[in-house]
Formats: structure tokens, sequence, C-alpha cells
């Protein structure tokens, strides 16, 4: 501003008296401003310097090691046994479905054979019309009568021959002993020769006699046995009748549950057909499939898989109902589809209010094999399947581990693990060899002073 004033007035000048502005005004107008540039500066640091002196100084703090309260896990050597967890299906150990025999027209139905009755051995649960089933029955009974009459009749006739016979006998011995004496008396000539062949024929008439008698009671021999033959046929088919009589009623073959019903009063059925089902509640069996790998171990072990003790559990109505079960046989071939080898198991008898039917979903506990000298752990002690930590005077400390199988929400482990170990069970982000920790019982009683990670923030490692 001072050099534009300057200009002015020294332009005004020269107008007016048209000479020109002195030489040393022109030489202090920088000196001035350099000075005055210089005097600001030396204030700003003058400033700066004491702001500086004024400030409060402050002690460093000294470091301290993060704390972490965990809980912890005691490490326990011992014959550890895992139980599997499966699903199968409630199926019927035996099961029948009740065929007509007999064909006819159903002309009586039991009040139970209905699906979902239960029904006891020896109920009739529907008859047959059994009016031709009678008939036959007794055609065969008039049959063997008949035969047996035969059969007297040449029994009569066969004492009536062996009569004749003997008396034949008899007679054919007294024509042989005169014939004998006939023949002594014509070498004397006391008889004459026609009537010795008079005697010749007599004897030849007597043996033909007994020819004829004993040719007679061999006929009625053969025919006696023909009807006995006769006979025995007749008394089977009067089996067959009285069995095909009692087959007109259907009759339940054991104690169980009516599982279907086709028939009705008054139809027409024919024979070999199914018109109910039934099934025995108390042999009622549960099937499941185990993995080849599961299969191995089981199948491997000391303890038999056949005979072992198995659990069900069906969940119905909000509740959870238990079963005891015992692995009855192995399927006879590896279920391709499945992948794995199909088990049968026998159910026992339980004290529950409801009935267990066959279909129904189940969830099992199927023991696993003993893996002797190994660990029980919390799953959350496993780090990345190979490693766990323990705690060492406040440290952690890694030691690796081999997973051997899952039990719910404990691992089964084996590695570098001794009696007593003390092994981290909290999921800390921040674990690693040297880590310091303490478990909540000692955070309780450390002094206020040490610093404390909160449980929220274990996670975060703030």
């Amino acid at each position: 501003m001072l050099d534009r004033a300057d200009t002015r007035a020294d332009f005004q000048e020269a107008a007016k008296g048209g000479t020109p502005p002195p030489a040393r005004r022109g030489f202090l107008r920088p000196l001035v401003q350099f000075a005055l540039m210089a005097l600001v500066l030396a204030g700003a640091w003058v400033a700066m310097e004491r702001l500086a002196a004024s400030r409060v100084e402050r002690t460093p703090r000294t470091f301290t090691p993060t704390v972490y309260t965990v809980e912890t896990a005691i490490a326990v050597r011992a014959d550890n046994r895992p139980e599997i967890r499966l699903y199968g299906q409630v199926g019927t150990g035996r099961s029948v479905d009740l065929r007509t025999v007999v064909s006819g027209d159903v002309v009586e139905i039991h009040p139970d054979l209905v699906a979902g009755r239960r029904v006891t051995q020896g109920t009739v649960l529907l008859r047959i019309d059994p009016f031709a089933y009678e008939g036959a029955l007794v055609e065969a009974r008039a049959n063997l009568s008949a035969v047996n009459g035969a059969i007297a009749e040449i029994d009569a006739r066969l004492a009536s021959e062996r009569e004749q016979l003997e008396a034949a006998t008899a007679q054919l011995e007294l024509a042989s002993a005169d014939l004998d004496r006939a023949l002594q008396l014509s070498q004397s000539g006391t008889l004459t020769g026609k009537e010795v062949d008079a005697r010749r024929l007599i004897l030849s008439q007597r043996q033909q006699a007994v020819s004829q008698s004993r040719n007679a009671i061999l006929i009625a021999g053969a025919q006696r046995t023909q009807q006995e033959a006769n006979a025995e046929r007749l008394e089977w088919k009067i089996r067959e009748a009285e069995r095909r009589l009692a087959d007109t009623a259907l009759i339940a073959p054991f104690d169980g549950v009516i599982s279907e019903e086709t028939v009705e009063t008054g139809r027409s059925v024919s024979a070999n057909e199914v018109v109910a089902s039934i099934y025995d509640d108390t042999a009622l069996e549960v099937q499941f499939t185990l993995t080849n790998a599961q299969y191995g171990r089981m199948a491997t072990d000391t303890d038999p898989l056949v005979g072992r003790q198995v659990e069900l559990s069906w969940s119905v109505g909000g509740r959870d109902y238990v079963w005891p079960a015992i692995i009855d046989r192995i399927g006879a071939r590896v279920t391709a589809e499945r992948g794995g080898v199909e088990v049968f198991a026998r159910i026992g008898p339980a004290d529950n209010p409801v009935q267990l039917r066959p279909g129904a979903f189940v969830a099992l506990s199927v023991p696993d094999r003993v893996w002797p000298g190994t660990f029980r752990l919390p799953e959350t002690a496993l780090r990345s399947s190979d490693h766990v930590f323990i705690v060492v005077d406040g440290e952690l400390k890694r030691r690796d581990v081999r997973l051997i199988a899952w039990d719910g929400e404990d691992a089964i482990l084996e590695g570098d693990l001794n009696d007593g170990d003390l092994v981290l069970a909290t999921r800390l982000t921040e674990a690693s060899e040297g880590v310091k920790v303490r478990e909540p019982s000692v955070a309780a009683a450390a002094p206020a002073a040490a610093p404390e990670m909160p449980a929220a923030d274990m996670e975060s490692g703030q």
C-alpha cells in the first residue's frame, strides 16, 4: 500500500514539477520489508518454543501382557467307547399274509378283523360257507363204509373157502388111500380094471376141488388187498375233507395286530387269496445301515457286533420314548445304493405309554468299538483337528494329537498328552504358544490391578 501511495505521489509531483523521485527512497523500501518479515518469523519461533516448554511431561506406561480367562478340561487316559448316532426304520420281525385255503362265500367275519385291532391266537377271523365241504366229508365216510363192508364180505368168503379147502383135502386123502387099496386088490384079481379107473377118476376130482379152493382163497386175498388200499385212500379222503372243512374257518396263527384286511361278509373268495395281514407286535425289529468304516471297526472289535446292546428313540407328541434293542443279525449283502451294511436289531419291551408301530422312523445309539488308552475332551479343545493347547504355569503349550472318533460333542483323541494335563477348552482366537491364560477361579482371586480380558472381547483380542 505504501508503494502504491508513494508511486501516486511521485507521479503527481512529476506531473507538477516535472522532476524524478530521489534514488535513496527506492533503496530503503526493500530493507524495511525484509526487516518486518524477520521480526514476524522471530516472534513466531519464540511463541512456539514457549508453548513447547509449557507442556506437561507424561511418564511412559510399562507393558503388561494380556491374560485371558479360559476354561480348561482335565485329560484322563482311559478306554473310551464312542456312541454312533444313526437312524433306522422299525419293521416286523414276524408278519404273515392270511390266505383262504378253500374257495366259497364268506358267511361270517370277526368284529376284530379290522386294521389296527389286536387279536389273539386261535381266534376265528372269518368263516366260509361249509355246506359243500360237509357234503364231501359225508361222501368220503360213506365210501369208506362201503369198502369196509366189502372187506368184511371178502373175509367171510375166505373163511368159507378155507373150510372147503380143509374138507377137500380130507376127501383127497381118502380118495388117494382108496386108490392104493384098489390097486392092491386088482393085482390079486379081486377088482377089475374098470373099478380101478373109477377110483382114479374120483382122486382126480378131489385134487381139482382142492386146487379150486386154494385158487379161490388166493383170489379173495388179492381182492381184500385191493379193498384195503381203497380203504386207506378213502381214509385220506376223509382226512382231506375234514381238513378242508376246518379250512373254511380262517384262524389267527398267533397273537398280533391286523395290519390290513380286504374282505366283507357275502363276498366270494377264491383259494389262496390274501384277505388280511397280521404282524406280531412283540417281535418288532429296527433296520439301520452301518457305513463300511463303521462296520469294519465293529467287526474287528473284541466285542462281537451280533448281540451288542443298542438303544432306539422315537420322537412323538413332543417327547422322546426309548426302547432297548439287541443286534440280531447282519444283512446278507452290502447295499450299494446306501453305501453300507444293513443291520437288524430285535426290539425289547419297554414301559412306555405309546405303542411302537412298524414304519416308525427312529434314532439309534450304537456303541462303537473300544479305543484303549485314549483321551475324551470337548470338541472346543481340538484345534485344526491335529493339536490342542495345555496350560503350564499360566501359559499355553501346544501338543500334537490325532482325532480318532467323535462322540456327540466330545472328541476321542490320542497323542502327546499325559494324565492330569489341563487342556484349553475355550474357543480362543489368539491361542498360540506362550499366551498367558488363567482359569475363572484364579481370575477371581487375582489382584484388581491385573488386566483381564472380558469374555465379550476374547474372540476380538481387544
